[in-house]
């Protein structure tokens, strides 16, 4: 199943590269090419069918496309990670490895979670916690902690989200969006869909582990890209920490302050000499290892995405991010 989708978005993104006009990086600038290679799937296109024709008129011409596609289906190894470095400005992909593997997406499942909350509702809307939002019974769920009939505003909870990658706020936000967590879920499959994250399936709004709950890191970067033209996610990410004021069921005022899980904002990992990190999404799970997408800005302005996922470890994780933005100073 997951093989025949991956065919049939190369043949659409393919198509697209071709249609757009869009270049191709140089062996000389270490850049790889845009379109897929060596396959022959686009003879199969189907004109007919809406969602890809949808995608080749407008996203297939605004995005990065990856180099060649697996052979068969595939899931990272134990012992491997994979990683993809993007340059917004040509989209182009400067480095990859493993972007089309199946991975687990541990917490960068929250980005998609907070692309629908921002397509489908008003920022200053009242979000109540029900029971099921505030108790939680997955170990290892990273929890904020507030309780049945406590109301925050649904801006204020999209950045307890994204900045301390709290789950019961994801499932909070899934019940406010849909009205349940089912309901919400079918809306990011859609949305996915729509972005041509094709070898995406999402079973939960907050990433804890379920073998059905996968993705690739190319599409993980697709949801990337569509976040990043929304300011009010931008303002977000960039935050090192937040404070939450809400009211709690007796309609008294309370708040919390949460702390970044980007490591980068004071954490003990540096950012390179002539790099801007305007923020990103972490994500940790046994079977996803230490996973992270960054956005951030070189010395002159540019803006790239660069990713990791499925790394051993945090200084593994950090190591390799910190490698991938100090390769585009100076060049």
């Amino acid at each position: 199943m997951i093989q025949w989708k991956r065919k049939w978005v190369a043949a659409a993104l393919l198509f697209a590269f071709v249609c757009s006009g869009c270049g191709t990086a140089s062996e000389d600038e270490g850049g790889l090419p845009l379109a897929y290679t060596g396959s022959k799937s686009y003879e199969y296109y189907d004109v007919g069918n809406d969602r890809i024709a949808d995608f080749l008129s407008g996203r297939g011409t605004e995005v990065c496309i990856p180099s060649g596609v697996p052979d068969n289906d595939t899931s990272v190894s134990e012992s491997d990670y994979v990683y993809g470095l993007y340059r917004l400005s040509d989209n182009t992909v400067l480095q990859q490895h493993g972007m089309l593997d199946t991975i687990y997406p541990a917490s960068t499942t929250k980005l998609l979670t907070a692309l629908v909350a921002l397509k489908n509702c008003n920022l200053s809307e009242s979000v109540t916690f029900s029971y099921h939002a505030s108790h939680i019974g997955v170990n290892g769920a990273v929890r904020c902690g507030f309780e049945e009939g406590d109301s925050v505003m649904l801006g204020d909870l999209l950045a307890a989200l994204l900045i301390y990658s709290g789950n019961d706020a994801g499932i909070a936000i899934a019940e406010h969006v849909s009205g349940s967590v089912e309901a919400f879920v079918e809306l990011m499959n859609e949305e996915a869909g729509r972005l041509g994250a094709v070898d995406t399936h999402f079973v939960n709004p907050h990433g804890l582990h379920d073998k059905e709950h996968f993705t690739t890191a190319y599409d993980i970067y697709l949801i990337m890209n569509e976040l990043i033209s929304y300011n009010t996610f931008l303002s977000i990410i960039s935050m090192p920490s937040c404070k939450v004021e809400y009211t709690d069921a007796q309609g008294n005022a309370k708040s919390k302050s949460f702390e970044s899980t980007n490591l980068f904002f004071g954490g003990g990992f540096e950012i390179p000499k002539g790099i801007e990190v305007v923020g990103g999404k972490t994500g940790t799970t046994n079977a996803a290892g230490c996973c992270m997408i960054l956005y951030f800005k070189d010395e002159k302005g540019k803006s790239y995405i660069a990713e990791v996922f499925h790394a051993p470890s945090y200084e593994v994780l950090y190591g390799k991010l910190t490698e991938l933005m100090k390769s585009v100073v100076s060049k």
